[in-house]
């Protein structure tokens, strides 16, 4: 009987334990479809990244560059695009976006830009000049369901834009001259300029947009070398001399204004000279007029010495007569007083 009760209450602990082991594998394979689920449903799109969405092959949803502005600039081009019909959703930013879990697919494409670079070629200036061109251009992905739907790939988009952005860049070429393709980069600009909205024009549809387009090399045919080298010497000389007359007529400004006011200078300094020297001739004068106001005896004799000292040296001989009024006290003195 003890045996019996033994067995009993062990099973009822084995029965227990299976329906809990029970519970927890059904809890477990619930979390476990939970997240499949919310996996299913929830994509992340990285910054540098653009999104498609697409349900059983249609696609519902597009997901943008927060700075991409392509719907908005060209607006007027897109308006039979599926993209502008208003059955495909676009949203803009990265981060965390949601989608109906297991019917809809994702397909990423990265927004940042591409560089097609085109194969060296000869292109003709407007005066038949020859040049060796080599052309590249920067663009991106604007609108990935255009871009997947119309190209499908990488290869089929240079392809497209190989056919285009070459073909572009000569034509605005060939209506420059030689001296503005060589020389001007202003003239090559805006001729490159208008050849790029002819570009996005064309690729709009296809959901590319081109940001920049230049020439990346420019190398002369041995037969223009010689002739460009010497129009390009022609210009520099031709700016060197410019600069060299610039600088000339700078050099004799400054020197005319520094003369100019040199003379100012000099001629306010003889005028001061002049009303110094007149001030004191007359400050002299009223000394001596009020010296000679004192003792006018001593004074004419002190003049008569001064007259005598500037009028002769130890060489000089005076012959005189005795009662000239120059020397008369002079003579006076030395008669009263012979010399022992």
């Amino acid at each position: 009987m003890d045996h019996q009760a033994y067995d009993f209450e062990q099973e009822l602990k084995n029965k227990t334990r299976r329906k809990n082991t029970g519970r927890l594998i059904g809890v477990g394979i619930i979390a476990v479809l939970l997240i499949i689920v919310i996996s299913q449903s929830i994509f992340v799109v990285g910054e540098a990244e653009q999104c498609v969405v697409s349900r059983f092959g249609v696609i519902n949803t597009i997901v943008l560059n927060e700075h991409n502005t392509f719907h908005q600039d060209y607006a007027d081009l897109l308006t039979d695009e599926i993209t502008m019909s208003g059955s495909v959703s676009i949203k803009n930013g990265s981060g965390l976006h949601f989608k109906f879990p297991f019917v809809d697919q994702v397909e990423t494409y990265t927004s940042r830009l591409y560089t097609y670079v085109s194969d060296s070629e000869v292109v003709n200036t407007s005066e038949k000049k020859q040049y060796y061109v080599k052309t590249y251009a920067q663009w991106y992905i604007a609108d990935p369901a255009l871009f997947s739907l119309k190209l499908g790939n990488m290869a089929s988009a240079e392809n497209q834009l190989d056919n285009l952005i070459h073909p572009v860049i000569v034509q605005a070429i060939n209506r420059l001259t030689a001296e503005n393709f060589v020389s001007n980069k202003d003239a090559l600009n805006a001729a490159l300029a208008s050849g790029l909205k002819t570009i996005n024009i064309d690729m709009a549809s296809r959901g590319i947009e081109v940001k920049d387009i230049q020439v990346h090399r420019t190398i002369l045919p041995n037969a223009n070398i010689e002739s460009t080298y010497a129009r390009m010497q022609a210009d520099r000389a031709k700016v060197a001399q410019q600069l060299r007359s610039e600088g000339q007529e700078e050099y004799l400004k400054a020197v005319s204004s520094t003369d100019l006011e040199a003379r100012r200078i000099e001629a306010d300094a003889v005028s001061d000279a002049g009303t110094i020297r007149g001030d004191g001739d007359a400050t002299a004068l009223e000394i001596y007029a009020n010296a000679y106001s004192v003792d006018a005896e001593f004074y004419s004799y002190w003049r008569s010495l001064q007259a005598l000292e500037n009028a002769i040296d130890q060489n000089s001989t005076l012959v005189l007569d005795q009662n000239h009024p120059l020397w008369r006290d002079i003579l006076s003195y030395a008669t009263s007083n012979p010399v022992q």
